[in-house]
């Protein structure tokens, strides 16, 4: 008979085993899946990013030691009268809150796929125009910045997708996608997160020098230039606050590339326009309910063969900013915040013009803008197409960047009605388009993202 003592050893050593065994499995499943995603990567041909590759824990000891990083620390250990083994504790935490934690098979696997189906089945994505021959002139040791208008939160999923045989993205992302799972998917994706309005000089010490090793290495980055989304569909002011931390981060050679999104449907639409007008916002049960029901209705429709996809997403890609030429030569690193304010200023609002012109003008902005153009306020359809086409020529001649489906401006205003018919924007009443009152908000949301575009060309026509 086995002494009682033996049976003890075996279960210990069994559990010793037992642990190993799953190390190793993790250790084998890990290098499996690095290796399947870096084959992808090769077959796709470019480099990725170099900081969204390094191990978190590695990058977050890195950044403690950062020279520039532990001299403000000691300044604010000096202003404050904290310790500076206090502060630097807050720091660690920030970094961990920051810090991506990239997942090279997550990205190009299955993300990639994942991200083409979501966009795939609710619209027709497209690249409008993109300035090809001056994009590939960029040098391959160049920081790259995606500068882009915010019109949805799908605009991440979007450029991502359309990049994805190009370059790895590395977004600021905002508060809202700190919740399970989305806080987990797009750290994934390398993308940071960014408080916004949060005042902590330590915070911000962090991020920026956080985004001055990204860009000073060469990580791609993509930045929403409004800061946030428009809530009326108009181009809304830029903010400086990245933009600022990127052109002191010393790159040799920092290169922003105009991206302009649109869609014929905004799926954030009618919550954007309610705060437009400065009613409540919903509470997040309130939320929860509308959009449950509204992915319900969603699946129902598509049960039954009657869905009907949300139009086109469009995405144009203009040419490309070289920093130094746009700062004629001057190093905001040696000007204090006063100095170098105007010149932030100067870029961020040419940015934010060179992004203005590559916005598309997809169907349902161009039949929005038409309708709200017209004298009568109930046209006929073909009194409402016949202006459209004259519209979209001159808009056309002038090199506006249209999106007419199939080449088309008949097939441009047939799409875009229909998809204000069938969500109940526009009523068709013995033939006559009528806008119901309630929805004429969000008719003008859909026009004013274009305005700025047709609204001049228009003018120097008539």
């Amino acid at each position: 008979m086995i002494p009682r003592t033996w049976w003890w050893i075996l279960a210990a050593a069994g559990l010793v085993l037992m642990i190993l065994l799953r190390k190793a499995a993790r250790r084998a499943i890990r290098r499996w899946a690095w290796r399947h995603a870096l084959r992808t990567r090769r077959a796709l041909g470019f480099r990725l990013n170099p900081v969204t590759l390094t191990r978190k824990q590695r990058l977050t000891r890195e950044m403690l030691a950062d020279a520039d990083l532990r001299a403000r620390v000691a300044d604010l250990a000096r202003e404050t009268g904290r310790d500076e083994a206090s502060l630097l504790a807050d720091a660690s935490l920030y970094l961990d809150e920051i810090i991506p934690n990239f997942n090279l098979l997550t990205t190009y696997t299955f993300g990639k796929r994942l991200a083409g189906w979501l966009l795939r089945s609710c619209y027709r994505v497209r690249i409008g125009r993109s300035a090809e021959v001056a994009l590939n002139r960029i040098p391959r040791d160049a920081s790259v910045v995606y500068v882009m208008n915010h019109r949805s939160n799908a605009d991440y999923l979007l450029v991502a997708f359309l990049l994805s045989n190009r370059v790895s993205i590395s977004y600021a992302v905002g508060e809202w996608a700190r919740v399970w799972p989305l806080e987990r998917l797009f750290r994934s994706f390398g993308s940071f997160f960014v408080r916004r309005r949060f005042r902590d000089p330590l915070y911000h010490a962090v991020l920026e020098r956080y985004v001055q090793r990204a860009v000073a290495q060469g990580t791609t980055q993509g930045i929403f230039i409004e800061g946030g989304l428009s809530k009326d569909g108009r181009l809304q002011a830029p903010k400086l606050g990245l933009l600022d931390y990127m052109l002191r981060a010393g790159a040799k050679d920092l290169v922003f590339i105009p991206v302009g999104i649109n869609y014929d449907r905004v799926l954030e639409d009618s919550n954007l326009v309610r705060e437009s007008l400065g009613q409540p916002r919903r509470s997040p049960l309130a939320l929860l309910r509308r959009t449950s029901l509204w992915l319900l209705g969603l699946a129902w429709r598509g049960a039954t063969r009657r869905f009907h996809r949300f139009g086109y997403a469009v995405a144009n890609f203009g040419q490309p900013i070289h920093a130094k030429a746009a700062l004629e030569g001057v190093d905001l690193r040696s000007l204090d915040w006063e100095a170098r304010h105007p010149l932030l200023e100067a870029v961020a609002d040419s940015l934010l013009r060179a992004v203005g012109a590559e916005v598309p003008i997809p169907p349902v902005a161009a039949v929005a803008w038409v309708y709200r153009s017209m004298d009568n306020p109930a046209p006929g359809r073909a009194q409402l197409r016949d202006r459209m086409v004259e519209v979209l020529a001159a808009a056309q001649e002038r090199g506006l960047p249209l999106y007419l489906p199939r080449g088309s401006y008949q097939r441009a205003f047939e799409v875009g009605l229909r998809v204000l018919l069938l969500r109940r924007i526009l009523v068709l009443e013995e033939g006559h388009l009528i806008l119901p009152a309630p929805k004429a908000p969000l008719l003008d949301y859909y026009a004013h993202g274009v305005a700025h575009l047709l609204d001049r060309a228009w003018a120097r026509e008539a």
